[in-house]
């Protein structure tokens, strides 16, 4: 299938609070492996390739008033902070015949690769955030979007759940016996 982009330039741009005047055409790379990657993974192959051909079929998405309103309200949110965050070594660097250059001009400065990385960070934790809300709406209508809860053998699941924090597993006697003290558990 053709790459189909789920957000637009303009609602981009005034989502993500991007300047007017960045080329999208250099974004559309990053946009396609962004939806690939991470917007799959929240919905399911199941559920995005079928929002991918209603938006061949219908790019207004007028018939589909139900998929319009979670790409608009939820999908196109999470896709413009993951699309920052992962464009923005992109706009840091340039790939010319001499190597990898640093942009820079002359009424600006590039900006140090230790702070990209922090706004980059910062980024992906809105990202993730919009993540969250995408998924609890979906859980919550998985009667209007039954794509969502269907399994393949042949793509990605929907990932249904958030796990931020690690799993600790006891593992000998000796942290079963720290833990039972700590805890005040009697045997």
């Amino acid at each position: 299938m053709a790459d189909v982009l789920f957000i637009q330039e303009n609602y981009f741009k005034k989502l993500a609070g991007v300047d007017g005047n960045v080329d999208w055409t250099k974004l559309e790379s990053t946009i396609v492996m962004v939806q690939d990657i991470y917007i799959q993974s929240l919905l399911g192959t199941p559920l995005y390739e079928d929002i991918k051909t209603k938006i061949i079929a219908d790019p207004t998405m007028a018939a589909y008033p139900n998929e319009k309103a979670l790409i608009d309200n939820y999908i196109a949110k999470c896709l413009a902070w993951y699309i920052k965050a992962e464009a923005s070594y992109s706009f840091k660097f340039a790939y010319q015949n001499k190597g990898i250059q640093v942009k820079n001009s002359a009424n600006s400065s590039a900006a140090d690769t230790d702070d990209v990385q922090l706004i980059k960070d910062e980024w992906t934790i809105k990202a993730k955030a919009y993540g969250t809300l995408l998924k609890d709406y979906l859980i919550a209508n998985s009667t209007t979007f039954p794509k969502y809860v269907e399994y393949t053998n042949s793509g990605m699941n929907a990932s249904k759940k958030n796990y931020i924090n690690g799993i600790y597993i006891r593992d000998n006697e000796l942290t079963d016996e720290i833990y039972r003290r700590t805890n005040f558990l009697n045997e």
